[in-house]
């Protein structure tokens, strides 16, 4: 059995047993018991809802791990989802005035999507959509959370990747989501929309991160088409900033291309001169 030295006021941990720093002698046996009123250890969810509203006790719930899983209740984790909602809230509303009250409806602009703002969006569609229909809802918040994190890095944010997100957003957070659909200008119920669904065309990777060698060593590495040439690879790695000093006032005597796998540059061996006195 596993012992651990511990302070008085820490003594219940999950470990099978444990000691007290004070006294060896006195070994406490921890164990987890389930939610049950008799032993006075439920959480009332009216309490929850009160500090962190009805969407982020929600969200805790399904964000806990699989349905058919059995979970330990952590109050504190609470706090986690819920600031995934406000970073989501932030993102299409912006922060509040010092009043309290918001510039806009909505930061989301008519313009159209970037390739890799349609990219984000659809690949996050998939994931959540896959991940409902399995009840795997813990690893369906963890992609929009990842979207949300990629979205915080656009300069601009297009009302044609907003609606969908919030759409996703919806089942898991309904209250919030039915908020920020009426602030994207629309007057009914999202409820009566479709679920959005991921576009095959954007699944797929355009790019790839392709080895640069120089002499046989591996120096950095490029992003480029799938389709991309060798002259075209050369260039990009000519132009890196990492790669460019191993290249610059160097004489490339050879170029070994695998479209996709690997670019190796062999350079010319540089000699020493001994200059007669």
């Amino acid at each position: 059995m596993r012992c651990t030295t511990i302070d008085e006021d820490k003594s219940w941990l999950p470990n099978p047993v444990v000691h007290l720093k004070d006294d060896p002698n006195i070994r406490l046996i921890a164990r987890a018991h389930k939610m049950s009123k008799s032993r006075v250890n439920v959480v009332n969810p009216d309490d929850v809802v009160s500090e962190y509203g009805a969407d982020s006790l929600r969200l805790y719930e399904m964000f806990m791990g699989p349905l058919r899983d059995s979970k330990t209740w952590n109050t504190s984790g609470i706090e986690g989802v819920h600031r995934f909602l406000g970073r989501s809230w932030r993102l299409i509303v912006g922060s509040p005035l010092p009043d309290g009250t918001y510039e806009n409806q909505t930061l989301a602009v008519d313009e159209n999507p970037s390739l890799q703002q349609l990219k984000s969006l659809h690949r996050c569609i998939e994931k959540v959509t896959d991940e409902i229909e399995a009840t795997r809802f813990n690893t369906g918040i963890s992609a929009m959370m990842e979207f949300v994190n990629v979205a915080y890095k656009w300069d601009k944010l297009p009302k044609s990747i907003v609606e969908p997100f919030v759409l996703l957003l919806s089942p898991y957070a309904p209250h919030m989501a039915e908020e920020l659909w009426f602030r994207l200008g629309h007057s009914t119920s999202l409820a009566y929309e479709p679920f959005p669904k991921a576009n095959p065309a954007y699944l797929k990777d355009t790019t790839i991160t392709l080895p640069v060698q120089i002499n046989g060593k591996t120096r950095g590495t490029v992003q480029v088409e799938v389709t991309c040439k060798e002259d075209e690879a050369f260039k990009l790695a000519s132009l890196d900033e990492k790669l460019s000093k191993y290249l610059e006032g160097k004489t490339v005597k050879k170029r070994i291309y695998v479209p996709g796998k690997i670019l190796n540059v062999i350079l010319e061996r540089e000699t020493n001169k001994v200059v007669a006195q």
